[in-house]
């Protein structure tokens, strides 16, 4: 019994990652788009970042790519809505490509 609900937790919490990432508009898929799965997933998106929607979080532009700047214990990285990520790193600032 302990399995199963460990494992249904565990699905209830991929699916709600998927949701987020969702709506972050990945490769344009929710942009204009008023499905019920994209309205849920702008919403939990909201409901996780502090009432603002994915146009609201991510409202700069950097090199062209949408993003933001976070600060972090005094150190900055940008943060794009694609999930790419530029920073101080062990070699420097670097870009942080993410492959999904």
């Amino acid at each position: 019994m302990k399995k199963f609900l460990l494992a249904l937790s565990l699905a209830a919490l991929t699916a709600g990652f998927a949701g987020t990432s969702y709506a972050q508009f990945r490769e344009g898929n929710c942009v204009n788009n008023n499905s019920k799965h994209c309205v849920d997933a702008r919403n939990a998106f909201a409901e996780h970042h502090g009432g603002r929607y994915p146009n609201q979080y991510y409202n700069h532009w950097y090199q062209g790519n949408q993003g933001r700047w976070n600060r972090e214990n005094n150190e900055w990285r940008w943060e794009g809505m694609n999930g790419d990520r530029y920073g101080k790193g062990h070699h420097g600032w670097e870009w942080h490509r993410h492959h999904g």
